[in-house]
């Protein structure tokens, strides 16, 4: 069940952000079936790349692409304290062995979601050139 709940979650936002460009496109004011498919086009593609994107983003940060700039930017901050003999990490190497013994949560579902608005869209985007 928290498994089905992540999704369930990522879906829920997807078609809040899906519904929210249909109102603010005025789709409920539409009288052409052409100019509502655009509009549900439009909606489900931005949502699928927000979520996509999104996805990619913390896929691709817990990878460890950002682990130098982290290290590197709390290191900066420590050189201001007073107590600079608290430091977590001797070394950028024993900072990535600790995040990488830090069990990291796969995200590719986020991805996965994402697509699957893209697909949708996509296939407004043919009824869009059949109507």
């Amino acid at each position: 069940m928290k498994k089905a709940r992540k999704y369930i979650i990522t879906i829920t936002i997807g078609l809040i952000i899906a519904f929210l460009i249909m109102v603010l496109k005025s789709i409920f004011k539409q009288d052409n079936a052409r100019d509502v498919m655009h509009i549900l086009t439009d909606a489900f593609f931005v949502s699928g790349v927000l979520i996509t994107g999104y996805g990619l983003l913390v896929v691709s940060s817990n990878g460890g692409t950002f682990d130098m700039l982290v290290y590197g930017v709390s290191k900066f901050f420590n050189m201001f304290r007073k107590d600079m003999k608290k430091e977590k990490y001797k070394s950028f190497y024993e900072y990535r062995l600790v995040k990488a013994e830090e069990g990291k949560n796969e995200f590719w579902y986020l991805v996965f979601i994402g697509v699957g608005f893209i697909v949708v869209s996509l296939i407004f985007l043919a009824f869009y050139y059949e109507v």
